[in-house]
């Protein structure tokens, strides 16, 4: 913990370098101060001193930008734009809420290609990739809603990550079975399979940051109930 508190210290001087010596010295208190209640708070709660640690650099991690922007303001006298933390915690729940709707109506749209298939008797049979589609859909619709939730996004956004690497893949191999007009660009794209997988880890990677993101507890994220996330 320790360590982590000094890299915090270590970071406030480095930003605060070069600025008026009284409103840097103010800063590096507050910075101070506030490490301060968060070990006490952190020892009052039994919370260990790893977690706590982690806690401090994930803070000070989040907090640069908006560090930067102070700084800024404190050279130029002119308030901006600073990625706060929640800014960026919702940014990324609505990237990976809709990814999750985008997955859901892949495997909507998948359905109601099939259904109409069999009804028309263009196909006799579910190919195993439709039927994948489907049940990634399904899926992906349970892991949406779970994202509704604070104590759940976590979950939801992992199960996103795993239906998005294969969902847009097979729904082009399903594509070959349903659609005549698909099977020509199929044929005739021979990277558009490649290009779902790549797209779908792509997705995977952006569900699994918000799956981590998601995962620490409320009260590491914002140790104190006092405490600034803006330093």
């Amino acid at each position: 913990m320790e360590r982590a508190a000094r890299a915090t210290l270590h970071w406030s001087l480095t930003y605060t370098g070069g600025l008026d010596p009284v409103v840097a010295a103010d800063r590096q208190h507050e910075i101070l101060s506030d490490l301060h209640e968060q070990a006490a708070w952190a020892s009052e709660a039994g919370i260990s001193q790893r977690a706590v640690a982690r806690s401090m650099r994930a803070r000070m991690l989040r907090g640069i930008p908006a560090d930067l922007g102070w700084r800024r303001t404190q050279l130029t006298g002119e308030e901006r734009a600073t990625w706060s933390a929640p800014r960026v915690d919702g940014l990324l729940l609505a990237a990976v809420a809709l990814i999750g709707i985008v997955q859901v109506a892949v495997g909507a749209f998948i359905a109601a290609r099939q259904t109409r298939a069999l009804l028309i008797g263009d196909i006799s049979f579910i190919p195993n990739s439709a039927a994948i589609t489907i049940a990634l859909g399904s899926i992906a619709l349970v892991a949406t809603v779970l994202l509704w939730h604070r104590s759940t996004r976590h979950w939801g956004a992992a199960l996103l990550a795993v239906t998005g690497v294969l969902i847009f893949a097979q729904s082009v191999e399903s594509l070959y079975y349903l659609s005549a007009t698909a099977l020509l660009v199929i044929n005739g794209v021979t990277w558009l399979e490649p290009a779902a997988y790549a797209i779908g880890f792509g997705v995977a990677i952006a569900c699994l940051a918000g799956a981590a993101q998601w995962a620490k507890p409320v009260h590491l994220i914002s140790a104190t109930p006092t405490r600034k996330e803006s330093r």
